[in-house]
């Protein structure tokens, strides 16, 4: 998530130290550390300011960095910058309860081995252990899985306003979020998704004039069972659930897939709401969703087949 190299100028840049004695202190050359913080500025850890020739380093208000703060002065004998660097903020991401290695790979999108590698020298410090199979973070560490939380957020935040400062971050994992904007934004990595996307299953809803964005690198567009998944995070009304029946009766859906889907989204109880309302056509129903002759009415104006 950041390097080790990030890591340290975060911890050595209090009191809005010039590049030239940021690299003094760190013992590394100008430019070096120069062109650190000029990446560190891209990606919203750090802004500069400039007193004639002298550049100065100010870093984020961000709550990641008052937490990173607080873990590095309450313990300035444990090496933070080095023990969280590389892939051990993606791996404590999702250690924010016991987890097996299997478990975090497969979670956080790294290897087993990199898993053990990470931790490693957590555990040989007593902040992590292992319980029955499964790391677990000391009582004392636990807030280091909220760090990592944060410093993701604070990462997707500066993604999404590069493009725009009017957001709603509605939902979001360690590499993607889903968000909410009135600006259109042409980027690929930012999918459209919401009521403007029904379109592409030939169902015309009227979209409002919010925008809606999936931000993944990883994927190649949004499939029918993600998008009634966004869909449910978006809005939890009843208009929203009729939208969701509407494309789970026009799209042939792989129901597995789709609760694979719901469980990511923290969306089951609501997905098996829908399948069981379909199922039984309208007998099952929670208060959330229309009687069955307003679902057919809806269906019969939109073409769909109920």
């Amino acid at each position: 998530m950041y390097t080790e190299a990030e890591l340290r100028v975060l911890a050595a840049a209090r009191g809005e130290p010039s590049v030239s004695a940021l690299a003094e202190d760190l013992r590394r050359s100008v430019n070096y550390i120069s062109e650190l913080v000029d990446r560190m500025e891209e990606s919203g850890l750090v802004h500069t300011t400039r007193s004639g020739k002298t550049k100065h380093v100010h870093r984020s208000s961000a709550k990641a960095i008052e937490l990173y703060d607080q873990f590095v002065q309450r313990y300035p004998h444990i090496p933070f910058p080095e023990l969280l660097g590389g892939a051990t903020l993606r791996v404590l991401y999702h250690l924010d309860g016991p987890a097996s290695p299997t478990e975090l790979a497969e979670k956080s999108g790294v290897h087993r081995s990199t898993v053990y590698r990470s931790l490693s020298p957590l555990q040989h410090r007593g902040i992590v252990y292992r319980d029955d199979g499964k790391f677990v973070l000391n009582d004392e560490f636990e807030e280091l899985a909220t760090l990592a939380r944060e410093f993701a957020h604070h990462r997707n935040r500066n993604r999404i306003e590069e493009h725009t400062d009017t957001y709603t971050i509605l939902w979001e994992s360690l590499d993607e979020f889903l968000v909410q904007t009135d600006e259109p934004i042409g980027t690929s990595a930012f999918h459209v998704t919401g009521p403007e996307r029904f379109q592409a299953h030939d169902l015309p809803l009227m979209a409002r004039e919010r925008r809606y964005y999936l931000y993944s690198e990883s994927t190649d567009g949004i499939s029918p069972e993600e998008l009634c998944c966004h869909v449910l995070v978006i809005a939890d009304d009843t208009r929203s659930r009729s939208y969701c029946l509407l494309l789970l009766g026009e799209v042939d859906v792989d129901r597995d897939e789709l609760l694979d889907v719901a469980a990511r989204y923290d969306v089951v109880d609501d997905v098996e709401a829908l399948l069981e309302y379909l199922d039984t056509e309208g007998e099952t129903r929670t208060e959330s969703l229309p009687t069955w002759d307003e679902f057919r009415d809806l269906a019969d104006e939109y073409g769909v087949t109920v």
